[in-house]
């Protein structure tokens, strides 16, 4: 009996403050709230973003996206210019979130297809995203079965006046693609009721049209395989008539490494193998030209 009441008081407690304090696993690592990870970044059907009451903008009512003197910016490796993505390319995306004097920055990001769902149980995110580097981010199932969204782990945001996340994305083949991404500027106090800096980006994604005409998409089609690849890289392409073909090999940097391929092939379609067990682990691109037409290939080294 007196066990039993030393154990109410301590259960009361715990009770009062695990708003506070909430953790969920992560393959071992402890991360806070999955709430405010993997449903709070704004997308249909969500509760609203981080800066949300009850959040990070708990105890204040609520606070104003982008309110604060920071930023959170997504820039990707090759460019997406004016938002335009190339069906099935290999992305390298870096979320940067900055404001002086924190030393606490967390993300979430969701990347999802154009319907529009508000079924949060639905998985529709677009493309493949995957993670890079385990050290600073995870992937969590939002709601236990729905959407995907990629955020920091565990100790992964700690970091003085900017923070980068980096991770990749493979584009889908086709359609509209909407970005929520929401950055976290945080006091590192782990309360649940002090406001926290938070903010936003939503761009849409469409894909690259190049106004080539249909036949001349039909004539020269390129595929590297396997991707990743630790030794051989495999390229096949469709060829409508006798040309020159050169594949050039360069680095993120766009500095030259060497020349693949640079003969010519007749018509129809051929499959080439590379050595490239020599090279770094990391990404790199391909440069093919067949004829007048060009094609970039990104291709990852493990």
């Amino acid at each position: 009996m007196r066990m039993a009441l030393r154990i109410v008081p301590l259960l009361f407690i715990l009770f009062v403050l695990s708003p506070l304090f909430s953790f969920n696993s992560d393959n071992g690592n402890a991360v806070a709230s999955a709430q405010g990870q993997a449903s709070s970044v704004g997308s249909p059907g969500e509760l609203g973003t981080c800066s949300r009451n009850g959040c990070h903008g708990a105890g204040s009512g609520g606070l104003t996206d982008n309110a604060g003197p920071g930023s959170v910016t997504l820039s990707s490796v090759p460019a997406m210019t004016n938002n335009q993505y190339v069906p099935g390319q290999l992305y390298h995306l870096t979320v940067t979130v900055a404001q002086s004097g924190v030393v606490h920055f967390g993300f979430a990001c969701e990347i999802l297809d154009n319907s529009g769902s508000t079924n949060t149980h639905v998985n529709n995110t677009a493309g493949a995203v995957t993670v890079t580097d385990a050290t600073h981010t995870t992937i969590w199932q939002a709601f236990g079965t729905g959407r995907l969204s990629i955020t920091q782990s565990s100790g992964g945001g700690m970091s003085s006046n900017t923070c980068n996340f980096i991770f990749d994305w493979t584009a889908p083949a086709s359609g509209a693609v909407n970005v929520f991404l929401a950055g976290n500027a945080t006091n590192n106090d782990a309360a649940a009721d002090s406001p926290d800096n938070i903010y936003t980006y939503q761009p849409v994604l469409t894909p690259l049209i190049t106004g080539i005409a249909e036949e001349d998409i039909e004539a020269f089609v390129a595929t590297a395989f396997p991707i990743p690849t630790h030794d051989v890289l495999n390229l096949r392409c469709k060829i409508q008539e006798e040309t020159m073909v050169t594949v050039g090999l360069y680095n993120m940097n766009g500095l030259f490494i060497r020349t693949l391929e640079d003969k010519m092939h007749p018509a129809g379609t051929f499959l080439e193998s590379y050595a490239v067990n020599d090279l770094y682990k990391g990404a790199y691109f391909l440069k093919i030209s067949c004829g007048s037409k060009n094609l970039t290939k990104t291709i990852l080294i493990e």
